[in-house]
């Protein structure tokens, strides 16, 4: 018999040997869908928790907003190589993903002989390319010290790794003794030395997480780099990615549910009230339970009235909790244009291109199948605000002006704004200054017979491991209530 909770350790050492509405329909209800628990959202925590609180015994149903399964994870299946558009690789320390991936199915490659092509990129500021061999005595070099031989990519890996304040201890991020922590990126960058300019270049340009260094946690990146440390030191060189995609895992439990996933279900309004909660739908109709798991992340659970009001520091949170500015272009070179003007295949920029980076997912490990370009911060904000076709064709022209050699062989094949998705309204959670201290122990409470899961209320894990994580801790929650 398959065991119906395992604990995080025991999955990770497994993995390391392997439009809102303004009201209600009022009652009497014009369709009502009834079950012991309905999960709001077909992402990997809604997903997830169905399977768990249907391991259990309970009734489920799952109602998901968009037209398919995976939430924010989206493989991009009709471009050579299944780039991913959201959740990217699966580390050997995913043991959830890793446990999900084999009970339904779906077969894992090791990618991680293709990541060093990846990373291959060429400098470009101010639209012009510096070769490395340049760098330290370029006047656009802002770096101090030993930093000055770094690329702009390379010191803020180094610090959290050589600096970080959680060392191996990744789950002290949400423990009060750490919370003196919960400053800005920026302040804790010039406790370790670096200066206004450092910063802009190491951090602010092409921002791995917020949209600058004045707007997330300290606290959050060291747990993020903290954790992603472990998952290297569990398996090295150890990066999954599902076959032909990494939607194909949430497809696939969404697949083993069958007809209790019904899409095109936006939800517009929550009511939790007595013994049962109801959920309505853009289209009027309303689904009821015992008790309700909403997978919305913030951002947009913003958009749905929920009754009575979540009152207090999860109010707050859900009213302010950052998220991460992100579009994402996906470009296939109709002639190797790299190999022509001798420059790295990928670009690191200041301009609309952004970071630029080679996808090698042929049949060899060398075989470029495509570009991925990450447009962050002000860049997606930047992009958001032109339409689509005119977003492409800038892209395109700023990649064309940087390296002529491409002029003519590029296309945009794939295009995905997670900020203007209303379905995400943008994509990770960022807890900004000050955030962990005031909402980690808020933000997964339950309200009424409302629960909440999603990668916002993950403890001890990131991205797609943390969405399954919240979604195995709700489903607990839930069968302990029934």
């Amino acid at each position: 018999m398959r065991t119906r909770f395992i604990s995080r350790r025991g999955l990770l050492q497994t993995a390391a040997a392997a439009g809102a509405a303004s009201s209600f329909i009022s009652k009497p209800l014009r369709a009502a869908t009834e079950s012991d628990v309905l999960i709001i959202g077909a992402g990997l925590s809604g997903l997830r928790a169905a399977h768990d609180a249907q391991d259990g015994g309970a009734k489920v149903q799952v109602i998901e907003g968009r037209n398919r399964a995976g939430g924010r994870v989206l493989s991009l299946t009709d471009i050579p190589g299944n780039p991913e558009a959201g959740g990217n690789g699966i580390g050997a320390g995913y043991g959830r993903m890793i446990d999900s991936a084999q009970r339904f199915g779906v077969e894992l490659m090791n990618i991680a002989e293709r990541a060093p092509l990846i990373f291959q990129r060429e400098l470009v500021l101010d639209g012009k390319v510096i070769k490395e061999s340049e760098w330290a005595d370029h006047p656009r070099n802002a770096f101090k010290g030993p930093m000055k031989k770094m690329m702009p990519w390379q010191p803020m890996p180094l610090l959290m790794s050589t600096k970080n304040p959680l060392g191996k201890n990744y789950e002290d991020w949400y423990d009060p003794k750490s919370f003196g922590l919960d400053v800005s990126m920026h302040d804790w960058f010039l406790s370790q030395g670096l200066d206004e300019a450092s910063i802009e270049l190491a951090y602010n340009i092409n921002c791995e997480h917020g949209a600058s260094a004045h707007d997330v946690s300290s606290l959050m990146v060291a747990f993020t780099y903290s954790w992603g440390n472990m998952q290297r030191d569990i398996l090295p060189r150890a990066t999954y990615a599902g076959k032909g995609g990494n939607q194909s895992i949430p497809n696939a439990m969404a697949k083993a549910l069958g007809d209790k996933v019904h899409y095109k279900k936006a939800v517009v309004g929550i009511r939790s009230d007595g013994n049962m909660a109801e959920a309505t739908c853009a289209d009027g109709s309303v689904y009821r339970a015992k008790k309700i798991i909403c997978s919305i992340p913030f951002a947009a659970l913003r958009n749905v009235k929920m009754d009575p009001v979540v009152p207090g520091a999860q109010g707050r949170a859900i009213k302010t909790m950052g998220v991460q500015k992100l579009t994402q272009s996906h470009i296939v070179a109709k002639k190797p244009f790299w190999t022509e003007d001798g420059l790295k295949p990928g670009l690191w920029t200041d301009g609309i291109v952004g970071n630029m980076m080679a996808q090698p997912f042929g049949q060899k490990p060398d075989e470029i199948t495509s570009f991925t370009l990450w447009h962050r911060g002000w860049m997606a904000d930047q992009i958001d605000r032109m339409p689509e076709a005119e977003a492409k064709k800038a892209i395109i022209a700023g990649v064309e002006a940087i390296r002529p050699s491409a002029k003519g062989k590029l296309e945009v094949r794939g295009f995905k704004s997670w900020q203007t998705d209303p379905f995400s309204c943008g994509d990770w959670a960022i807890w900004q200054p000050g955030q962990v201290r005031d909402f980690i122990q808020h933000v997964a409470k339950p309200h009424g017979n409302v629960h909440f899961c999603g990668e916002h209320t993950a403890l001890s894990n990131r991205g797609m491991e943390g969405a399954m994580e919240s979604g195995e801790r709700a489903a607990q929650e839930v069968l302990q209530a029934l």
